[in-house]
């Protein structure tokens, strides 16, 4: 059996939903080059290869397309290929190498110029043929005609596609998909951590086990953040919670500010959902139970000033490490008391097919490889093992704990469209709204949302109102 290696860089992981937009103009329609169709055959594959560290087997079957000695353009802030500093090939660039004989040219850009650079090549006639899939990209990019639809790349019937098909189809633009979900991006996934000896050590139910039997919710939450900071008699601080949360604390309301339903775009800054999960953020803030400031995952446990710890996933790894003889448990945030289910929001995971490139079949082989990588149990068991191997401070239980956040059994995705309708709202206004309690831009909900309720009825206005 011949395996092939992974890295531990961006870990893109599939789940049944993931994002998938659809954007339109007249210049990014579902524009097809060559003989490639949605219902292109598999044929078996006749390549095997070796990989260089971890091993996973070969594709069993390829894409009917013929790319060999052809070049995928990826214009990004990060080489695709092996470097000094990643010197191993990923999983889905062994396969697209050894299997289809294709290779890809790294365009590099930086992430203040990225999208002036993106624009420039289309306007210039040297477009990439894939770009990032970004928070702005839908609805903003798309509709301004820098990508192109994914329909006659995908076939929506596949297994490994149709696993995320459904979120795709909620967020369909003008009838085309335009976004191929390949995952969700590990490292940017929030998840909220404590200390089990603290918890325990100040007679704490362990939040994890409330989890499971479906007993942790905000008031539980609550209680313990004020019972710690209270019965505090050492003389030193001690807060609630400390580093990033308040947006993935907001959307276990189960909504977002912004909704779409595939045609319309809507204003829910007064949906009463929201209000009581901003109610909570208003009695957190007044009860000063925020640690203020940037926390690393280094220091954030190593003096029990803070119960809970919030952070993307990349932050973990230092965090379990500074605390060798302690676990440091990773648990879901907790679910509106009027709920039954846990909402979570994760960043999707794909590449952009865009406009000016002609190059239809490198493009779709790489989507297929991608999407192969994070759907086919041998490729996310080996991953996995990849990343255990490269970050020891995680264990198989948490690793795996944290896996279950894209389980759409077990969580409901909350996807905010708000994001996407423009550079202001993607930069600042989102963060205002999610984020001003606990950032102390303001103390009263109800007051900031009619204070930007009419902005965010214009940006949508935009999209609304154009034909």
């Amino acid at each position: 059996m011949n395996y092939k290696k992974l890295t531990a860089g961006i870990l893109a992981l599939s789940l049944t939903a993931s994002l998938t937009a659809c954007g339109g103009s007249s210049d990014s329609g579902s524009a097809t080059t060559g003989d490639t169709t949605t219902a292109d055959v598999t044929t078996t594959a006749a390549t095997e290869w070796t990989g260089d560290d971890i091993e996973v087997d070969a594709l069993d079957e390829t894409l009917d397309v013929d790319i060999s000695g052809k070049t995928l353009k990826w214009l990004g802030i990060y080489d695709l290929n092996p470097t000094n500093d990643s010197p191993e090939r990923s999983p889905e660039l062994a396969l697209f190498e050894d299997t289809y004989g294709a290779k890809i040219e790294y365009m590099p850009t930086t992430s203040d110029k990225r999208f002036d650079d993106l624009a420039t090549s289309i306007l210039g006639g040297t477009s990439p043929d894939i770009f990032a899939y970004e928070w702005r990209t839908f609805p903003y990019d798309i509709s301004k005609g820098q990508y192109q639809a994914i329909d006659s790349l995908v076939n929506w019937d596949d297994p490994k596609w149709a696993a995320v098909k459904d979120t795709a189809d909620s967020f369909i633009w003008k009838g085309e998909h335009y976004i191929a979900p390949l995952g969700y991006s590990f490292n940017d996934t929030q998840v909220l951590m404590y200390n089990k000896t603290t918890m325990a050590d100040n007679g704490f139910e362990d939040p994890y086990e409330l989890y499971l039997n479906g007993e942790w919710d905000w008031n539980t939450f609550v209680d313990m953040m004020k019972t710690y900071v209270e019965s505090n008699d050492s003389g030193s601080e001690r807060y609630g919670i400390g580093g990033w949360w308040a947006n993935a604390f907001v959307y276990t309301s189960g909504e977002t500010m912004v909704t779409y339903d595939g045609t319309k775009f809507g204003n829910n800054l007064r949906s009463q959902k929201i209000e009581r999960a901003q109610g909570v953020l208003e009695d957190i803030f007044k009860n000063n139970l925020i640690k203020r400031g940037w926390i690393g995952g280094e220091s954030a446990f190593v003096d029990d000033s803070i119960l809970f710890y919030s952070m993307g996933t990349w932050a973990y790894n230092a965090a379990a490490k500074s605390c060798p003889d302690d676990v440091i448990q990773i648990v879901p945030f907790p679910k509106d008391p009027d709920s039954d289910k846990y909402y979570v929001s994760n960043k999707v995971f794909a590449y952009m097919w865009v406009k000016g490139s002609e190059n239809a079949d490198c493009v779709k082989a790489w989507f297929d490889c991608n999407r192969t990588v994070n759907y086919d149990e041998k490729y996310v068991e080996a991953t996995k093992e990849k990343f255990l191997k490269n970050n020891d401070g995680w264990t198989s239980e948490m690793y795996d704990i944290a896996m279950n956040f894209y389980d759409p059994d077990q969580f409901v995705q909350a996807y905010d469209y708000g994001y996407g309708l423009s550079t202001y709202m993607s930069d600042t206004l989102m963060t205002v709204l999610y984020e001003g309690i606990a950032n102390e831009q303001f103390e009263d909900w109800v007051q900031a949302r009619e204070e930007y309720y009419s902005i965010v009825d214009e940006e949508i206005k935009v999209y609304n109102d154009a034909e």
